[in-house]
């Protein structure tokens, strides 16, 4: 470990990528820090989700010339700015040593730039790959955030320093066009004074927004603290209406009261968005959320969880599918006492088969992040699998060596006082410790002004290494707690 501490993360990103044609290569079949309970068979998991990738791209992914969407069904013409959002994320996380999606994600992002109305957002329902199909051209928050983040991912995945411009510019229309100065999210761009009282909370996703103050430091603290609360408090109060189950309205108003109290299809996204917090970030709101939902979700089988979901009663509804069992299995990666019950949900995802583009997609989504392939890529180290497999539709014809973010010299101050870390930073931090055995253990997001205490009090005693990260800056720091 000295040695490790000697090389620095410098030479961690440059060892063993050289051959490499992106620098997180599926499978990653990452633990996340510790931070989550994820499939007991992660590897067979991998497997699974390439199988189900294969026929999204079959079925959902259509290109014409330099721009690709994803269809809204097998053989649809209807195209919407979600699926956009879907099809970029799965493309950075789905490349691997055999084939990197970027060709597909850059034909994805050119779709939605060809389409973007005056706001500098795609319009959220196309046709033919080149019509807007609705009347005010506006846009929907779900798509433009996910298409954001999938921007920085890619801008780390793939070593090209036009994601991370492009992420900025979305980003910061977002700010202007769909968030209010309080930082709560509208739907759109145009919903005007409706907007301002009707939420929806799936929208919105609280893993994003520590990444985005990293990228739009100007309005850190806005996405690290305002929208961050904001939207946080907007949850809680969805799903306090709620006490039985814990699940989030599809709509709300801006005090999170339910409009309708179904959890459906809207809602759905709101799981994995909250659990993905807790994987990426530690977020210990993001987990009692979690926690209350899997009270609920541990008591149905797999086999019966249906929806829509009558909120308040638990009532199921009619329709089985991947929506329903996949969204509402994240919430079990919140205490290892349901891991029998997580690997039931996603067995029965698998046994549903090819499904309908919302269905697959969230199967995807949902599947990744439950089986660790879809970590913070912002605050992750580049690594190989020990295998790496993939599905290809096209071959990528590029050998060339992605280059990767460059790391600047002046490292993050740190000093240890007791069992507290003291952290000389400003901005978005993230710390990791590591064990001996290059494990990491525990991971910690956060926003410094100037300095930033960790209390490491529940850490056993032994030696750690410290591994801080700050505005693009990375420093390592041998400890012994005792």
């Amino acid at each position: 470990m000295n040695r490790l501490v000697k090389m620095g993360l410098a030479g961690l990103f440059a060892f063993g990528l050289a051959q490499a044609k992106v620098n997180f290569p599926f499978p990653q079949m990452s633990d996340y820090g510790g931070n989550a309970t994820l499939l007991s068979d992660k590897a067979k998991a991998s497997e699974e989700l390439k199988s189900q990738f294969a026929y999204w791209m079959k079925a959902m992914y259509n290109e014409q010339g330099d721009v690709a969407g994803v269809r809204s069904d097998p053989g649809s013409d209807t195209y919407f700015s979600e699926g956009v959002g879907y099809g970029m994320l799965l493309m950075v996380y789905f490349s691997d040593n055999t084939t990197s999606y970027q060709p597909q994600f850059d034909k994805i992002w050119n779709f939605y730039k060809k389409m973007m109305n005056e706001n500098g957002f795609m319009i959220w329902k196309v046709g033919n790959l080149s019509q807007s199909w609705d009347a005010g051209n506006g846009a929907a928050l779900d798509g433009d955030i996910d298409a954001a983040a999938a921007l920085v991912m890619a801008y780390y995945q793939f070593g090209d320093e036009k994601y991370k411009e492009d992420a900025k510019k979305l980003i910061q229309s977002m700010k202007k066009s769909e968030f209010e100065s309080n930082g709560l999210h509208l739907p759109g761009d145009k919903w005007g004074d409706a907007g301002y009282n009707r939420k929806n909370p799936g929208y919105f996703d609280p893993a994003y927004m520590p990444v985005f103050a990293m990228i739009d430091t100007e309005n850190a603290e806005f996405w690290s603290k305002t929208a961050y609360e904001a939207n946080m408090s907007l949850y809680e109060a969805s799903a306090s209406d709620a006490p039985s189950t814990g699940l989030i309205d599809d709509w709300t108003d801006k005090n999170g009261k339910s409009e309708d109290d179904y959890y459906s299809y809207d809602a759905s996204r709101a799981p994995w968005r909250n659990a993905k917090a807790v994987c990426w970030h530690g977020d210990q709101r993001a987990l009692a959320l979690d926690k209350k939902m899997a009270e609920f979700v541990s008591t149905v089988s797999a086999a019966s969880m249906s929806g829509p979901v009558m909120r308040k009663s638990g009532s199921l509804g009619n329709d089985h599918n991947s929506t329903f069992v996949t969204s509402l299995m994240t919430s079990l990666i919140s205490d290892a006492k349901y891991q029998a019950k997580l690997d039931e949900y996603w067995k029965e995802a698998v046994a549903l088969g090819d499904e309908n583009y919302f269905n697959q997609s969230l199967k995807l989504l949902n599947g990744l992040l439950v089986s660790g392939n879809m970590p913070n890529l912002a605050a992750a180290t580049p690594t190989q699998p020990t295998s790496s497999s993939s599905v290809t539709p096209e071959s990528s014809s590029s050998d060339a060596t992605i280059a990767l973010p460059t790391l600047a010299t002046k490292s993050p101050k740190m000093t240890l006082s007791g069992r507290t870390l003291q952290i000389a930073a400003n901005g978005n931090v993230r710390v990791d410790l590591i064990s001996m055995t290059g494990s990491v253990l525990k991971s910690f997001d956060n926003h410094a002004n100037g300095s930033l205490n960790v209390s490491l009090k529940s850490v056993p005693n032994g030696l750690y290494v410290v591994r801080v990260k700050n505005a693009g800056v990375t420093s390592l720091k041998k400890i012994k707690l005792d």
